[in-house]
Parts: C-alpha cells; sequence; structure tokens
C-alpha cells in the first residue's frame, strides 16, 4: 500500500473574480454607509416635522437630482465646470509648487512669500470669487483666476513642508558620493515630497472646486454654479439641494476613485501607522 501525497493547490481566493468580489463587498459593506443612512433618517424625520413645502423630503431631492441627470443637463454643466476647475488647479498646482520649492529652500524667499500666503490661507474664498468677476466679468478667465488665488497657497504650505522634512543627513551624503542630480531627485527628493504633493493636490482641488461654484454662483452664465443661482433664484430649495448632493457624489468619486487610490500607490512604500496612542 502506497501513500501518494496531495499536491493539488486549493484554489486561491486572490483571482480576479475574488478580489471584484471583495472590492464590492468592501464598497457596499463599509461602514461609512451608516453615516448617509443616518443622515438619511434625520433629514426625513426634519421633513416631516416641519411639514412645509419648503423642505423637501430626500425621495423628493433625489428624484429631481435623477432628472437633472436623465436629461443630460448635470453632465453638460459638470463639464463646463470641470474645464474652469482643471485649468486653474492646473495652474495653481505649477505655482504653488514653485513657490514652495523657493520658500522650503531659501530662508529669503520664505520671508518673501510668507506674508502674501498667509494672506492667501485666510481669505474667504468669497473675496476671490467676488474680485475675479468685477475685474474679469463673465467667461472663463474669471474662475480661472480666483481658482489660482485661492488654491495655490495651500499647495505652496505643504510643498515648503515637504521640502524643509527632507533628510539633510541622506542630501550631504548624496554630495559626498558624487551623486548625479537626476538620481538624487528621483531616489531621494520625489520620494520624500511625494506625500506633500499628494495631501497638496487633494486638499487644493477641493478648495478650488468650492471657489469655481462660488464665482459660478455670483458670476457665471454658465456651470453647475449658475443652476444653482437659477433655481435659488426662483426658490427651488429642491433643486438646491439636488445640484449640492450631486456635486458631492462628484466630489467622493474623484476622492475615492482617483486621488485616494493615487496615493495608495505612490505612497506604498511607506509604513503605516495603525496605533497612535
Amino acid at each position: 500500500m502506497s501513500l501518494v501525497a496531495d499536491t493539488s493547490v486549493p484554489a486561491s481566493p486572490s483571482t480576479w473574480a475574488g478580489q471584484l468580489a471583495e472590492s464590492l463587498r468592501g464598497v457596499f459593506l463599509h461602514r461609512r454607509w451608516i453615516t448617509f443612512l443616518v443622515i438619511g433618517v434625520v433629514w426625513q424625520v426634519t421633513a416631516m416635522i416641519a411639514n412645509i413645502g419648503l423642505f423637501p423630503t430626500p425621495a423628493t431631492v433625489i428624484a429631481v437630482s435623477w432628472q437633472y441627470v436623465i436629461t443630460g443637463l448635470f453632465f453638460s454643466e459638470l463639464g463646463i465646470s470641470m474645464i474652469r476647475i482643471i485649468l486653474g488647479f492646473s495652474a495653481a498646482l505649477l505655482l504653488g509648487t514653485i513657490v514652495g520649492i523657493l520658500m522650503g529652500s531659501w530662508r529669503f524667499w520664505d520671508e518673501f512669500f510668507q506674508d502674501f500666503v498667509i494672506l492667501g490661507l485666510s481669505m474667504p474664498a468669497l473675496i476671490y470669487a467676488l474680485l475675479c468677476v468685477m475685474v474679469f466679468g463673465l467667461g472663463l478667465t474669471a474662475p480661472v483666476m480666483a481658482i489660482i488665488l485661492g488654491a495655490y497657497p495651500f499647495v505652496a504650505v505643504n510643498i515648503r513642508e515637504g521640502v524643509k522634512s527632507i533628510d539633510k543627513e541622506l542630501l550631504d551624503m548624496s554630495h559626498v558620493y558624487a551623486v548625479d542630480r537626476w538620481r538624487l531627485v528621483r531616489q531621494l527628493i520625489l520620494p520624500s515630497l511625494l506625500p506633500f504633493i499628494l495631501a497638496a493636490i487633494r486638499v487644493g482641488f477641493t478648495v478650488a472646486w468650492k471657489i469655481s461654484v462660488l464665482t459660478e454662483v455670483f458670476g457665471g452664465d454658465s456651470g453647475i454654479g449658475y443652476q444653482i443661482r437659477v433655481d435659488f433664484a426662483s426658490f427651488k430649495m429642491r433643486g438646491v439641494l439636488a445640484w449640492g448632493i450631486l456635486f458631492g457624489m462628484v466630489m467622493l468619486t474623484i476622492e475615492y476613485g482617483l486621488l485616494l487610490p493615487a496615493e495608495r500607490h505612490f505612497a506604498r512604500w511607506r509604513a503605516k501607522v495603525k496605533e497612535v496612542i
């Protein structure tokens, strides 16, 4: 009688189908849905207690939102707003990165730009929106300039802190061993700055969204902010809330579908802190 070892490999749950199922399970069974459920219940109860036509129920707002989606109005206005946001934030990211590198590298530039950056951080977004509409009028220039003025300080602060956090001993050692500049940038400077760059993108992009909508509300002839103003002028609370919900859904989609996966991918080499205290 002979014993034969079973060398067959059991089916691994890490196949593409298993990974897809696990991802979907993580999305639909995540604890964050409890938050939305609580908000929906409180909203419904408040609407029932108020019992006035001004404050719509969640079902009414969702129905209006769906109407905006299926008619294509939402996507057309979103496309217009996205063009303005991408143009403005790209310029703000470039300007903020340059200013942040200068501030983090040289004391003269740090003192030179410090007050401008602090004022930029503390200035309400409403001021940028109103000033740019008054100066540039309707059209593309006003929201783009407002986004640049409002978003670049957040980028600059993050980049400056990233530059200051680069390990000086590693830089000195690289100079001692005559490491070429491109290798130094690629293997030391960029990995050190990457978490700060990603943080700057996430914060700055959120600020850009808000400023763009504000500018469109006060001086736009198209875009999501303009549609909010139209519904507000007609005193349509359900329309204003519908645009707000659609706006939030787009932001969550960008956050969880693009920015967060990018951060996990590029910062995968960093050790994860599970517990601070």
